[in-house]
């Protein structure tokens, strides 16, 4: 008896009520992870402020709301008879401003970037301080313009010198000579300044990044919670934010780091994250002696991998094959377009069309497979009404009526798996693309950031969703639910009860895409969006143009004549069922017997 085609209403309901627990559980968690970490902040400070002798943070530099202070020793010019004086280095790209007491850089400005109010983008702007070899007074020479670079030599009443360098770009070299110390510790304590629209979605991709020398290869602290760790032999230390980063690089490894990230006070939107670094530099007898690079930047790819001290590891394209399609093919092909000066919107419509045109042999193979199948549901239809009640001989007798047809059963997934890559690569490129950043186009003002046609902030806002509504968003929601239909629609039906629960897992998801992406950059919704319109197109030429159903059925028919064409996949699962028989055979003889 064939079994009716029905979808479980108890089903329904279950995953219903499974689907509201898990986000209830997740909005409850959320917010006990804003109140533990509060908790945890003055753990973790506490922590890494009580570690080897030399390498902790004194109680005074950090004060009950998360704020930096100056050393007892430090924070008076008066103590040492000094007077306070201010010196600056810039160029056209960023302006660095240093106090004469404690040696502090006390402000860094990006030229050419604003934050997301239309205001200058600072990096560092009071909430930094480097202390270690920074007490006193330091009396500072600037030297303007020698050999194309400017330089500034700062030294106090103990020997103790700072030199800085800049040139033409980004990137200020440093210098440190410490006399009769053996070894230094440098703590370095910095607070990440709010520069994007989203709050929420810079604090995804804002932490201490570190580069192990010896292996040669990063690691980092977790995104967006309060973490530490302790290292050795460090090339390099980021405070990385989503499109902006401080890196202290050396010369020599740091012989050990401290690190820590902390979440700042509930009520403070105008901050990211905490960062305290402790480096430990080693000297000799007759002193220390070190020398480096300090980065104060965007987390352009190109700008950081000019530096040849693997800066771009900071920046998140994803591990493995999914990193290596973002640099070797999607960064190219991004900078190829904008080097002509295109809309932003325009390169990214042109990428999806060059990529879905690039993929339209697996489109066409995918496409060509569900044809097949499509022709063989009468058959597969009878099947199921004849063997309705013996599973295994159902599936025996399906698997050969593909034999003979010469039909893959997974020909239309394969072609799929392959695209997912692509698909993951670009889900990783376009939150990383400082070039997106309030790029606009169309109705979004800003490609990196949420697209919002309404707010309703100053009433409610919903969890998971957030307090807008995002228009690329809604239109990449829709199009993956008719591309969703679309396809179910070239597929056999089945009343196996797995391919029902899998279809409606699949129209479930464009209602989680909607809730997932409605924070996320725009030029990705849009990027997905257009891609499905693609998609549609292909599938509508192909159908159109290149596959002819009737000369389908009969090389299907003419291969069934000649006693089919069995696939590596056939053979397989012919095997294992053939297996699964005698199994069954030799237990049914056991039993008799």
């Amino acid at each position: 008896m064939l079994e009716e085609k029905t979808i479980d209403r108890n089903q329904v309901i279950g995953f219903s009520l499974l689907a509201a627990i898990l986000l209830g559980y997740t909005w409850w968690a959320g917010n006990q992870e804003v109140v533990d970490s509060q908790i945890q902040q003055n753990n973790i400070v506490e922590n890494i402020e009580e570690g080897s002798s030399g390498g902790s943070f004194n109680s005074s530099e950090i004060t009950v709301d998360g704020s930096i202070m100056l050393d007892d020793t430090t924070s008076s010019a008066e103590n040492y008879n000094g007077v306070e004086e201010i010196y600056t280095l810039e160029n056209d790209k960023v302006r660095y401003t240093f106090n004469s007491i404690g040696a502090q850089l006390a402000q860094v400005e990006l030229k050419n970037y604003k934050d997301y109010l239309g205001n200058p983008l600072y990096l560092v702007n009071g909430g930094q301080k480097i202390s270690g070899a920074n007490k006193g007074v330091f009396k500072g020479v600037v030297d303007r313009k020698t050999e194309g670079r400017e330089s500034l030599s700062m030294k106090n009443n103990d020997g103790a010198e700072w030199v800085f360098s800049l040139g033409d770009g980004y990137g200020l070299n440093w210098s440190l000579s410490v006399p009769d110390e053996e070894n230094i510790t440098l703590k370095w304590s910095q607070d990440g300044i709010r520069h994007e629209k989203s709050l929420t979605n810079e604090n995804q991709y804002t932490t201490t990044y570190f580069f192990d020398a010896e292996d040669e290869k990063k690691d980092y602290l977790s995104n967006g919670k309060d973490d530490e760790d302790i290292a050795s032999n460090i090339s390099w230390i980021a405070h990385k934010q989503q499109f902006f980063s401080s890196i202290w690089s050396t010369d020599k490894p740091f012989s050990s780091v401290q690190l820590a990230t902390t979440t700042p006070a509930v009520n403070d939107s105008g901050h990211t994250r905490q960062f305290r670094s402790v480096l430990q530099i080693a000297g000799n007898n007759n002193g220390v002696n070190a020398q480096g690079l300090i980065y104060h930047g965007p987390n352009d790819y190109l700008e950081l991998k000019s530096f040849d001290k693997n800066f771009d590891e900071i920046i998140p394209f994803g591990w493995g094959i999914f990193g290596w399609i973002s640099k070797g093919i999607v960064v190219p092909m991004f900078n190829l377009m904008e080097g002509f000066g295109w809309n932003y919107g325009l390169i990214i419509f042109l990428m999806a069309l060059i990529i879905k045109l690039a993929l339209s042999p697996l489109t066409f193979a995918s496409y060509k497979s569900m044809a097949k199948m499509r022709l063989l549901k009468p058959e597969m239809d009878e099947l199921a009404e004849r063997y309705g009640d013996d599973a295994q001989k159902k599936q025996q007798e399906t698997m050969l009526l593909y034999q003979k047809a010469g039909v893959n059963p997974l020909g239309g997934c394969i072609p799929q798996l392959l695209q997912f890559p692509i698909l993951i690569a670009m889900f990783r490129f376009f939150p990383a693309s400082i070039e997106l950043r309030q790029e606009s186009f169309l109705w979004a003002d800003d490609l990196s950031s949420y697209d919002s046609i309404f707010n309703f902030g100053q009433w409610f806002s919903l969890p998971f969703y957030g307090d807008h509504i995002s228009l690329f968003t809604i239109l990449m929601a829709i199009s993956t639910f008719l591309y969703t239909r679309f396809n179910n629609s070239m597929t056999p039906s089945s009343n196996n009860m797995m391919q029902q629960q899998m279809q409606i897992i699949q129209y479930l998801m464009p209602i989680m895409l909607l809730v997932w992406f409605n924070n996320y950059a725009s030029g990705l919704s849009y990027y997905y969006f257009v891609s499905n319109l693609l998609i549609f197109g292909q599938q509508w030429s192909i159908k159109k143009f290149f596959i002819n159903e009737g000369k389908l059925r009969a090389k299907i028919d003419a291969t069934k004549a000649k006693g089919g064409k069995q696939s590596r996949f056939s053979k397989k699962m012919n095997d294992m069922m053939e297996a699964q028989k005698e199994s069954g055979n030799r237990r049914t003889r056991r039993m008799d017997k």
